[in-house]
């Protein structure tokens, strides 16, 4: 008898789980959900009351507890087909935070300004362009003499010229030196009857409108554009190439880190491939 008591007290101590030393959130049977386990898993919104999230989801990890305790005992013969499974996910889930963990580390060095001039030098038919982009200047003045004859000159001078224009006598205007995409011109397309998209270089549009007693004038002109099929200039595929370059450094330090630990497993006397 006394035997039986000490067999049967030595295994509870053995199933027993001892909780946590931190709050708990939840128990079921000998497993425990933590408070910094909860505050993992859930969102909680600035002013949020978050004993009561913490209760709620408290509730739902017990009730999905109780559910995978039960399809444990109801469904035997998924037993082995579920656990090999999970032990899959659990092992591609440590890779998939392994290489997380070792991208961090790659892309410390970014690439250097010479190597993206070099990569888009040596395959400069990579980067072509798939829609037409545009550079344009426009301004808006008031349709006397004096500003048409300002407009006129300027329609050869460069942006930061047309630029001091405007600011200089506070026209309404802007200045794009950035190749930016059609949707740009569709939003002045508005106020001309010239497709703006059809213009060539350095050609304008203009038109007139008026407000109250005063006649204004816009004046739209096309500086730079690029046609689909064209190859797109460095300043625009710039970052892209970047990202390109650094992803091409990751695949290739992981490839040589994941070779390294192949052979270093092979080496051992209880690795061995069949």
């Amino acid at each position: 008898m006394r035997r039986f008591w000490l067999v049967y007290f030595v295994s509870g101590l053995i199933g027993c789980k001892k909780a946590p030393a931190e709050p708990l959130v939840a128990q079921y049977k000998d497993k425990y959900l933590t408070r910094s386990e909860a505050l993992n898993r859930i969102v909680v919104p600035p002013g949020a009351d978050t004993a009561l999230l913490l209760h709620r989801y408290g509730a739902e990890w017990i009730k999905q507890q109780a559910l995978a305790d039960t399809a444990y005992v109801l469904l035997p013969q998924l037993r082995n087909a579920i656990e090999a499974q999970v032990q899959e996910y659990r092992t591609k889930l440590f890779i998939t935070y392994l290489s997380r963990l070792l991208m961090e580390r790659a892309v410390s060095t970014s690439p250097s300004d010479s190597m993206l001039r070099a990569a888009y030098t040596a395959q400069p038919e990579a980067f072509q362009a798939l829609q037409p982009y545009y550079r344009y200047r426009w301004a808006q003045v008031p349709e006397t003499w004096t500003a048409i004859r300002e407009l006129q000159q300027l329609t050869y001078q460069n942006d930061s010229v047309w630029l001091a224009w405007l600011q200089k006598n506070n026209y309404v205007g802007e200045v794009v030196s950035t190749w930016v995409p059609r949707s740009r011109l569709d939003s002045l397309q508005v106020f001309f009857a010239t497709p703006l998209a059809s213009l060539t270089l350095r050609a304008t549009a203009r038109a007139t409108r008026i407000e109250g007693a005063q006649r204004y004038l816009s004046v739209f002109q096309l500086t730079g554009l690029i046609l689909p099929g064209q190859v797109l200039p460095f300043e625009l595929v710039q970052e892209q190439l970047r990202t390109l370059l650094i992803q091409r450094q990751i695949h290739a330090w992981l490839s040589a880190f994941e070779d390294s630990l192949y052979r270093q497993a092979l080496a051992r006397p209880d690795v061995h491939l069949y």
